[in-house]
């Protein structure tokens, strides 16, 4: 797992800018860029810092995860605020979409 691609995708995921989630991780726009692209690898607590301003812990950044597209990340933080009722009409519709596209 490349750690700054990581962060990017988790980043845009959150519709956050470099400079937003530079400052909600008390860290420069520089040093992150400089991550995010490869240039640096950051220390545990900056990475922690980061981790924090992304909501999620360093275990599930770290997690045995397939990488998502940042279209479906959004989805499931979406997803995470449906109350009970609105979740399973959104599966309904879902389970809808899907057969309709295998013609069942």
């Amino acid at each position: 797992m490349e750690i700054g691609k990581r962060i990017r995708n988790l980043r845009l995921s959150k519709d956050l800018s470099v400079n937003g989630l530079a400052k909600k991780a008390y860290i420069s726009q520089s040093y992150l860029s400089d991550i995010e692209n490869g240039r640096t690898a950051p220390s545990l607590d900056k990475l922690t810092l980061i981790c924090d301003a992304l909501d999620i812990s360093l275990s599930e950044f770290f997690g045995d995860v397939p990488e998502l597209p940042a279209e479906i990340i959004k989805l499931i933080e979406s997803a995470r605020k449906l109350t009970d009722e609105e979740i399973m009409l959104l599966s309904k519709f879902l389970e809808a979409i899907s057969e309709r596209k295998s013609g069942v």
